[in-house]
């Protein structure tokens, strides 16, 4: 007798994503408080979670059975359990000129998102939320009018964009999976600029803009794996294949005989030659032959049996490679922009109030034209236990415009390599053979070009991921310290360490469980 069991996620379980996903956004409020948010739609974020931090950012050759993988969504087809994924972010920045430093902190939710296999190892699927660009700044200019009195300019900004997507991925065979993240991108960008008096005597002057985007936007992937059994099989394979070449060309020896005999000829075995038999004799003939097939085929059987061991554990243990692909096409989002220019003044106890209202412009209806972007790189493994690989990526942000406008951008590209290495990943006496350990470095030509030079970033990662006893959880932490910028040409140099913190949760849910 059969019977179904439908294991279903307990209502706690949903109440507690629910509760996380729309209380977590509210970290961000205080995302950055870099200067060069100001340029573009703000600071890009990464498009990966803390697993892929401590490792550089490596990300596009990476297939995961317990970790979701955003950044190539071809992956999604590797996933085998139904995982959650939850981080944030904390950066400690230094700021500094040729004039002075100074410092700024800042805690910024990181992501969550749900992935489960649909169909194992053939269709996988995942939704979740994260950060697109961060927005946060403050920026004052002192200087002098025409006439030598003080006047100030003031630069601020907060906001950003988010996106909220749901992925596909699908196996097309031969090693070769594709996936597609459709992206609601939203989000409200609040500038304003100041031109301001602090001793008094002149009108002040305030231009405030809203930028929101809401349009969707999609990104492509596409995988390829060879395991070491395409690369290179091993030689208890090979033995394995040559003794069912023998037992296949025996049989088909004694199956030839057999059908000779049942003409009254010779067979093709030039040994086995039957003169004046009669049928009785030639039925015992067939009978001890067909006995004899029947062994072999047993023979044959156990060898299959034994060679699949192999092929199992060589997947498990063997080298793999895996070859990654991204883009994203060049896309026209909607967005609305509001904008507000006023003349106003201030009290003596630094009160302002509004002299004249110039423009007053409410959801003017324009595009944000995202650039084409590419990636691709690859990932090697042996088993569980060594993990190495880079990746490649380019944004063409020269066709970038907001509203008609274009900015200070220029084409970026960045390059990350980075590994892992676990000890023993099923080691019972130690738990730090346990434990992931994890090394990455990137460079990056960021989209910024200010005052004739494109500024520069570069950082150097390490990660651990440390299992949760007993299930296939794991706790992510890295730490990632870098530089961007200058201070020549009047620029600024960031200093920066960020440390992510990320929660990975495996159940069975979904799941139909079929018992005998």
């Amino acid at each position: 007798m059969k019977f179904y069991c439908t294991i279903k996620p307990a209502i706690s379980r949903v109440f507690l994503f629910i509760l996380l996903a729309s209380a977590l956004p509210s970290m961000g409020q205080n995302a950055t408080s870099s200067p060069y948010s100001r340029y573009g739609i703000g600071d890009l974020q990464f498009g990966g979670f803390t697993k892929n931090l401590g490792m550089g950012g490596l990300s596009y050759g990476l297939h995961m059975p317990f970790n979701i993988n955003f950044s190539n969504p071809a992956s999604y087809t590797d996933l085998l359990l139904t995982t959650f994924e939850l981080g944030a972010n904390a950066t400690f920045l230094e700021l500094k000129n040729t004039v002075g430093k100074g410092q700024a902190d800042d805690v910024s939710f990181g992501y969550f998102s749900l992935g489960f296999p649909v169909k194992m190892k053939k269709w996988g699927m995942s939704l979740g939320l994260l950060p697109y660009s961060n927005v946060g700044y403050t920026i004052t200019q002192e200087g002098v009018n025409e006439v030598g009195d003080k006047r100030n300019l003031l630069f601020t900004g907060e906001g950003g964009l988010n996106q909220f997507y749901l992925g596909n991925a699908v196996a097309l065979g031969k090693g070769y999976t594709a996936g597609v993240n459709a992206s609601f991108m939203f989000g409200t960008i609040n500038q304003q600029r100041r031109l301001y008096y602090p001793d008094g005597g002149y009108r002040n002057a305030r231009i405030t803009e809203e930028n929101v985007v809401n349009d969707f936007y999609f990104t492509f992937g596409l995988q390829k794996t060879f395991d070491s059994l395409v690369l290179a099989k091993s030689d208890s394979l090979v033995m394995f294949e040559k003794d069912e070449a023998r037992l296949n060309d025996s049989i088909a020896v004694l199956n030839k005989a057999i059908l000779d005999l049942r003409k009254d000829s010779v067979s093709l075995n030039p040994s086995l030659v039957i003169e004046g038999v009669d049928s009785q004799k030639v039925g015992v003939r067939r009978d001890k032959m067909m006995g004899i097939i029947t062994s072999l085929a047993e023979q044959q059987r156990r060898l299959d049996s034994l060679s699949n061991l192999v092929v199992k554990r060589k997947q498990r243990s063997g080298w793999s490679l895996t070859l990654g692909l991204t883009g994203a096409p060049s896309m026209h989002l909607r967005g609305k922009r509001s904008s507000l220019v006023e003349s106003y003044g201030l009290t003596p106890v630094g009160n302002e109030y509004v002299y004249d209202t110039i423009l007053n412009e409410q959801s003017r209806s324009g595009r944000l034209v995202m650039p084409l972007s590419l990636g691709f790189g690859f990932a090697m493994k042996k088993g569980s236990k060594w993990l190495a690989g880079a990746d490649f990526s380019m944004q063409n942000w020269q066709d970038y415009s907001f509203f008609g406008q274009s900015d200070s951008l220029a084409n970026s590209w960045r390059v990350a390599v980075g590994g892992q290495f676990v000890p023993n990943d099923r080691s019972i006496k130690s738990y730090l053979a346990l434990i992931n350990y994890r090394l990455g470095f990137h460079y990056e030509q960021t989209y910024l070009n200010l005052n004739g030079s494109q500024l520069s970033q570069i950082g150097v990662s390490m990660g651990l991921g440390i299992p949760v006893k007993r299930s296939a959880s794991m706790i992510h932490v890295s730490v990632e310290a870098g530089k961007r910028g200058t201070t020549s040409n009047k620029l600024v140099e960031e200093n920066y360490i960020k440390c992510s913190l990320g929660f990975t949760l495996n159940d069975r849910w979904f799941v139909k469980t079929k018992i005998d």
